[in-house]
């Protein structure tokens, strides 16, 4: 039952919704995809997509809970890495059949009746699943002459990145447009993930376009400006909630330092939410000081006082999964050790980096396709990195640990090419390494 919206499971982890008076802009436009309002009401399937820590999954649980308050809620499924009954394929059809039930009653019987007919057809194929399990009972309740209405019903799988196995990811979305495309009910599904490069293909095939269409949750719906009120809200309870609240200033933080958190956020609702869980979130601790831990005005206090935990399982989480940890690294470094000032925002050519490394054209985008929820490679060419606390990471041992971006080795693995070019300077200033020249 985790995989519900509103589990206790999820309640228990703290699941993510979307603070007051935000995203407003993004759940606006699924409720008129949803009811029709817009041209692409035709389509059944929505990809809703973004950068890791981007705010899927809060997005995808405020409009869970819209839909159930007006009715429009069918069924949800929120897939978990790290759960075994939610980081893969096999509960998905009889979790949706189970909460078509709910909201169906009369269509009850009919699923009953299929699993009486073949007890074993949890061990089937997806598709078939869903065609023996929802698609044929639903038609065999239309021929009964039930009035279905002309209510639309929302069915979100959230976290599908998250589903092990490409062929299994590929098959929950071919089969769930097969068996609900031509459905007596008037039923939309949202699928929000993140871009990993496996769900680009499989959204980008044939089969697909006629159904879907994409929702980016990019700078054009002004994430910043719902993560600035976010934070001061949170703020706010933390001053006048916490039990040392009478040792916080009342015009703790500064909209600067508001501000500064914004911008580090980067546009990702992660870091913001990570900042205020590890300000708030010791009560036996001054939020001033643990936010001075934050800034690097004040150290964390021993190794049991971890920051940036929740970022550092992200990002663990995303380069753990990567081949060639050696290649990736080597561009890592070209952007984070040899351009220490890189960040969000910061842009970089592929054609370029492929150059510099002495490797073919198009290595670099082969390299990076496997971060494409933290670091993007465009049509255009260009490497965009999502997250400016990435560097933060990859530069800090204490965080990073194996994965960590050494500069001595970095330095001595560009360095070597880089005397083809010309011999160039290195300038040591303290910890700091620069490279000097025309270079990438």
């Amino acid at each position: 039952m985790g995989a519900l919206y509103s589990s206790l499971e999820r309640r228990r982890l703290d699941a993510p919704k979307c603070h007051p008076n935000t995203r407003l802009a993004v759940i606006d436009r699924l409720i008129d995809w949803m009811t029709g309002k817009i041209d692409e009401g035709a389509l059944i399937l929505w990809w809703l997509y973004g950068a890791a820590g981007a705010g899927k999954s809060a997005i995808a649980h405020t409009l869970a809970e819209m839909c159930e308050k007006y009715g429009w809620l069918l069924a949800t499924f929120f897939f978990w890495k790290t759960a075994s009954e939610r980081n893969n394929e096999s509960r998905v059809v009889a979790t949706i059949a189970y909460q078509i039930s709910l909201v169906i009653p009369i269509a009850r019987e009919y699923i009953e009746a299929a699993v009486d007919h073949n007890p074993g057809i949890f061990d089937l194929s997806i598709d078939t699943q869903l065609t023996k399990l929802i698609a044929e009972p639903l038609h065999q309740l239309q021929s009964t002459g039930f009035d279905f209405k002309d209510c639309p019903f929302l069915i979100i799988i959230d976290g599908l990145d998250e589903c092990q196995g490409a062929e299994a990811q590929s098959d929950v979305v071919e089969s769930l447009v097969a068996a609900f495309h031509r459905s007596p009910l008037r039923t939309r599904i949202l699928i929000a993930s993140r871009p990993e490069v496996n769900l680009q293909t499989i959204f980008a095939s044939s089969t697909m376009q006629s159904h879907l269409s994409r929702l980016a949750l990019s700078h054009e719906y002004c994430p910043s400006g719902d993560i600035y009120p976010f934070l001061k809200d949170s703020f706010e309870k933390i001053r006048n909630e916490h039990p040392l609240a009478s040792h916080i200033p009342p015009s703790w933080p500064s909209s600067d330092v508001i501000h500064e958190i914004t911008r580090k956020s980067s546009g990702q609702f992660i870091f913001a939410s990570t900042t205020i869980k590890y300000v708030g979130g010791d009560l036996h601790e001054l939020p001033t000081r643990r936010l001075d831990v934050i800034r690097r005005l004040q150290p964390a206090r021993g190794e049991e006082d971890l920051p940036y935990a929740e970022l550092n399982s992200l990002y663990n989480h995303v380069l753990s999964n990567v081949r060639n940890m050696g290649r990736v690294k080597q561009v890592l470094g070209v952007l984070f050790v040899m351009n220490p000032n890189a960040g969000e925002g910061s842009v970089h050519s592929m054609e370029s980096m492929d150059s510099f490394l002495f490797w073919k054209p198009g290595e670099t985008q082969a390299c990076l396709s496997q971060l494409a929820s933290i670091i993007e490679c465009d049509v255009y060419g260009e490497i965009s990195i999502l997250h400016s606390s990435l560097s933060d990471f990859l530069l800090d041992r204490t965080r990073s640990h194996e994965l960590h971006l050494c500069q001595e080795l970095v330095l001595g693995d560009c360095v070597a090419p880089l005397r083809h070019m010309g011999d160039p300077q290195i300038a040591v200033d303290g910890e700091l390494v620069l490279i000097t020249g025309n270079y990438p």
